[in-house]
């Protein structure tokens, strides 16, 4: 084994994800990407994705806020915010260009993060919440604020997803497909589709 080797291989390992329900199989619309997340072992199909992950989560290990990494479990769904503190709620995104607005899916992982902290097990209030992008190609560091729905509307809908999510796990079987923007840059486009199906204009 090359060296190389040794380093991706290393760097997989520390990927490695935790078991169950997460945020992160929940935020996007399409509840099968978090489908495919949860049944492949592997999510890095190739190296640059994996150095992004990795890049991504050396990142992550800087404090920002008084609290940091905070673990979070909420009606089964498990998840960990970056930064909080003082009622502040921050989620850190790598990015190589900065987005003219906070993306929809990163707003979303905020709000269900909101959710989870102001139950009455955690109860951690939330006053304000940023996506805090860093451009690693530009060396830029951009916070935007997150406007977030009511509680009650978001857990509806995480609960809706979870159930989808839990149905599709028992029986073995991907959700419907929700295709968008997104699909051609989702790590499971090509088993999603199949070899040969256009992403743009399958249709489920």
């Amino acid at each position: 084994m090359d060296i190389k080797e040794k380093i991706y291989k290393a760097i997989n390992k520390q990927e490695e994800r935790a078991k169950g329900i997460h945020v992160s199989h929940l935020v996007y619309d399409c509840v099968r990407r978090g489908y495919y997340d949860m049944t492949h072992d592997n999510q890095f199909f190739n190296l640059n994705t994996l150095i992004t992950f990795w890049l991504g989560r050396a990142i992550h290990t800087t404090p920002f806020l008084d609290q940091h990494e905070v673990k979070l479990e909420w009606e089964g769904i498990h998840g960990t915010c970056d930064d909080y503190g003082d009622g502040i709620l921050l989620d850190k995104k790598t990015c190589t260009q900065i987005p003219r607005a906070a993306n929809k899916h990163h707003v979303k992982q905020l709000e269900y993060y909101k959710v989870m902290m102001e139950n009455r097990e955690h109860r951690m209030g939330v006053d304000k919440a940023y996506v805090v992008y860093i451009d690693i190609a530009n060396k830029k560091i951009e916070p935007m604020e997150a406007k977030m729905r009511k509680n009650e509307t978001i857990e509806k809908e995480m609960l809706e997803k979870k159930a989808i999510l839990d149905e599709a796990i028992k029986n073995n079987k991907p959700p419907k497909r929700n295709i968008s923007w997104l699909c051609s840059y989702c790590n499971f486009a090509n088993i999603c589709f199949g070899e040969g199906e256009n992403v743009k204009t399958d249709s489920g």
